[in-house]
């Protein structure tokens, strides 16, 4: 039924967004027709008022416990990690947690009827990592794909057994619909937390750069060296890497052993390690929680997990597994004693955001943030502006009666950062690289968006670059200036009159990633009033920045521009 739903949305979407496309590629066959028969003409701009304030997603909220209101995280198509401090005080700390399902690949397991023993319970979930270099003794050499903060600061890293149920489906839609989890929930997931529930605790981890190497070891658990190099048997990307069976680093009696035991050996035969529905109501995931070690000054650094490529190791040997190494020292072909488990449903974010200041309905400056942050909304047309006679009239009057007499070649958005209130030790990272626009009716980016051929899978920032272009940036790599083209939004209001819709400008961790985030307590609708989703890939993003809005009165070179290129033929 949950793929069923999820399939019939994506069908809707697609089917909207054919609709528009066509409606527009209609359009532009038009212009182009109109423009072959042109011989001479005109080129000119016109810049056009409009208004533009800032919007938090939520309502403000000055702490993590008085935070009622947040963003759908569950299935986003990342999951943020750690701590990130903004170098702009205004936008404070944000902490990210997560709670996640997990399940084995198969049941009803044998793992022997004696001398059974727990050798190790390895969790591993890779960031996102690029390899750059192996050397002659194939030691690899990454780079993070996203990372931001200051990675020489540690955090506390506490892992727990859950014990909060996470659905599929909603039981207050009869089970039709998909279950909403939300960025403020980690107090009502860690509500009903016991000590016995903390499996494992690093008071000074930190998210590194490097692989995860294990030593090859001989008979005598001794480490394997040749030629003064330690021979290495496995090599594992970034991530978090940690052994479960230990309750922290330091732990050499691997205190967890019996723990694990009664979540496996002693449920051979059950029913909880019969089907996946069971084992998740008994073993109802992990909740990986981070901690600053200096709450008043909190410290860290944040980064993405990759959950598809994780799992979770349980190792164990029995009396079969010992026998067969004592008859042949040289097994190859025995089916390895270790019971595997994924993370592929439910995966929840939660945010704990503190010291950040609240900016809604600012107009002068306009504060963007990603995760439970904020945006800018933006009406076109909003104000008078001069007509060829010299009168002050209302713009969108004015526009509209160029209907029979423009033709469109370009529209543009433009913001200039600013860079006075943005604190000068920022990084190139601090800053979002893009933006996006969206139609807040329908929920979608713009209609420029879905023409644009510059689609880019494999590099994101890269991707649809006529649309939304990359952030501009000086020669200290501090950012200047936003450009979003609006070009066909705006033809289809001159000669489709389409509706002249609200606007949301939002940051972009992908702009490929159109799927979006139900703001809690709200349901859809098509009224642009009312800010009831906004797009993952601003939840996805834990940068923010600050640009200079659009004054009416005053025109200044930063000023917010919205600006039209025409043609106006003269025969």
């Amino acid at each position: 039924m949950k793929k069923t739903i999820k399939s019939l949305k994506s069908i809707t979407v697609l089917g909207l967004i054919l609709v528009i496309s066509i409606s527009c590629d209609k359009d532009f066959t038009n212009i182009e027709s109109d423009i072959q028969g042109v011989k001479n003409f005109d080129a000119t701009s016109k810049l056009f008022p409009f208004t533009a304030k800032t919007q938090n997603f939520t309502p403000y909220a000055a702490n993590p416990a008085s935070d009622l209101i947040g963003v759908k995280t569950n299935n986003l198509n990342g999951n943020l990690f750690g701590i990130y401090t903004n170098p702009t005080a205004t936008f404070g700390t944000t902490v990210a947690n997560v709670i996640t399902q997990v399940a084995p690949t198969e049941y009803n397991p044998d793992f022997g009827d004696e001398n059974r023993t727990v050798e190790s319970v390895w969790l591993n979930i890779p960031y996102f990592s690029t390899l750059e270099s192996t050397d002659e003794d194939g030691n690899n050499t990454y780079t993070l794909d996203s990372i931001i903060g200051d990675t020489d600061q540690k955090f506390k890293l506490s892992i727990y057994r859950s014990n909060y149920v996470l659905r599929d489906l909603d039981p207050n839609s009869d089970f039709q619909n998909e279950q909403y989890y939300f960025s403020n929930q980690g107090g009502l997931f860690e509500s009903n937390l016991t000590a016995a529930d903390l499996i494992y605790e690093d008071d000074e981890f930190f998210i590194s750069d490097e692989e995860h190497r294990m030593p090859e070891l001989n008979d005598d658990g001794s480490v394997v060296i040749v030629d003064n190099v330690t021979q290495i048997e496995e090599r594992f990307i970034p991530g978090i890497r940690v052994n479960l069976l230990k309750n922290n680093p330091d732990d050499a009696d691997n205190s967890n052993r019996t723990f694990w035991e009664n979540i496996f050996f002693a449920n051979q035969g059950n029913e909880v390690l019969s089907t996946e529905s069971n084992f998740k109501d008994f073993f109802r995931g992990i909740i990986i929680k981070v901690t600053p070690i200096d709450n008043v000054n909190p410290k860290g650094s944040l980064t993405y997990l990759n959950f598809s490529d994780a799992n979770l190791l349980f190792d164990y040997t029995n009396q079969e597994e010992m026998d067969e190494e004592e008859d042949d020292d040289d097994i190859v072909d025995r089916e390895p004693t270790v019971y595997t488990l994924e993370f592929n449903d439910n995966i929840v974010n939660t945010f704990e955001q503190t010291n950040i200041e609240n900016h809604d309905g600012d107009e002068d400056n306009l504060y963007l943030k990603g995760t439970d942050g904020s945006m800018a909304t933006i009406e076109l047309f909003s104000g008078n502006i001069e007509n060829d006679e010299g009168e002050m009239v209302p713009s969108l009057d004015y526009f509209n009666s160029k209907k029979d007499e423009w033709i469109i070649n370009e529209a543009n958005l433009v913001f200039y950062v600013n860079k006075n209130l943005l604190n000068s030790s920022r990084e190139e990272k601090d800053e979002p690289n893009r933006l996006t626009l969206y139609d807040l009716k329908n929920n979608l980016p713009i209609i420029d968006y879905f023409i644009d051929a510059t689609t880019n899978t494999t590099e994101p920032e890269l991707s649809r670059t006529e649309f939304s272009e990359v952030l501009q940036r000086d020669s200290d790599n501090k950012g200047e200036r936003y450009k979003i083209r609006l070009t066909a939004h705006v033809i289809n209001m001159l000669k489709r009159d389409s509706t002249n819709v609200k606007l949301g400008l939002f940051i972009a961790n992908n702009v490929n990633v159109i799927s979006e985030s139900k703001i809690q307590g709200l349901n859809g609708d098509d009224d642009d009033s009312t800010l009831d989703v906004v797009p993952s890939t601003s939840v996805l993003s834990p940068k923010a920045t600050i640009l200079h809005g659009y004054d009416n009165n005053e025109d200044t070179e930063f000023r917010a521009k919205f600006e039209i290129f025409y043609t106006e033929p003269e025969n």
